[in-house]
């Protein structure tokens, strides 16, 4: 009950803030303005080429909004999250709840819980509503669109984690810049690997993979690029190993990645909650 207490009075704060708000102002814009381009792009396109063309040339910019979108997920996720814990420390509202039956512990995870719950409930509605567009402005659909939104919204979910932990300890300003530095750092790795498997590195995709494991991000990403690309592309990346990319991937994170990926996450709350007990408030 503790725990449902405290994710209820944190989506509350965030409406009174009018976080949602301007979230949801700022996405109707955003989707307002693609769907306009989209509409001048297929018109353009159909003057120039056929279908064919089009829906190829729509998989393609799917992709590259997919990539924008989880870029813009990721950051604003740390940039939530960093101050949960933090700016109630700071103001004395902890000091005001915990003497309460409610354990430091129930204050960690139910901030957690309404976090990924806005976090994911906001990548389903915004990133359907998105791909919905498309569909009926060019008659394109990406092969998995549930479970590409389920990628991103997983990547968003290790991104709030990882603020929140940082949070516990760090100032909310500091917590967001590492965690958003962190996770250019495993785009960056990414790339870098895609390169080193190329050019049989073998050394730096050792070196990379293990970046990949210690923050989660840019692996989550490419199954969301996989379960957004038409079949001919993901063989293409197959067969072609120099044009691995963030936006061409031959396959998905095997299962063993994403039972890892869930092990992270425990791990990673288990410590902030550890990091909190351990703090002087």
């Amino acid at each position: 009950m503790n725990l449902l207490t405290i994710a209820s009075l944190t989506l509350r704060e965030a409406a009174r803030r009018r976080v949602l708000a301007a979230v949801a102002l700022l996405t109707l814009v955003t989707i307002g303005l693609t769907a306009w381009g989209f509409a001048k792009l297929h018109g353009a396109m159909l003057l120039r080429g056929d279908q064919t063309f089009v829906l190829g040339s729509f998989a393609i910019l799917v992709l590259l909004i997919g990539y924008m979108f989880s870029v813009v997920l990721g950051i604003g996720a740390a940039f939530v999250a960093a101050p949960a814990i933090g700016s109630d420390v700071e103001s004395g509202v902890v000091l005001a709840m915990l003497p309460r039956p409610i354990r430091r512990s129930d204050f960690v995870i139910g901030k957690w819980i309404a976090l990924v719950a806005l976090l994911v409930g906001y990548a389903f509605v915004a990133g359907g509503i998105e791909l919905a567009l498309v569909y009926v402005i060019s008659g394109y659909a990406p092969p998995h669109p549930l479970r590409a939104l389920a990628f991103m919204s997983a990547e968003g979910v290790v991104l709030v984690t990882l603020a929140l932990a940082l949070g516990t300890r760090l100032p909310p300003i500091a917590a967001g810049i590492v965690a958003i530095v962190f996770f250019g750092v495993t785009w960056v790795a990414g790339v870098a690997q895609s390169i080193a498997i190329a050019l049989h590195n073998d050394g730096v995709v050792h070196a990379t993979t293990i970046v990949s494991l210690l923050l989660p991000t840019d692996a989550l990403w490419r199954g969301a690029a996989f379960a957004l690309e038409p079949a001919a592309i993901a063989a293409a990346a197959m067969t072609d190993v120099t044009r691995e990319s963030p936006f061409l991937v031959g396959a998905p994170p095997p299962a063993a990645y994403i039972w890892w990926t869930l092990g992270w996450l425990a791990a990673v709350l288990a410590a902030a909650v550890v990091s909190f007990n351990r703090r002087d408030l």
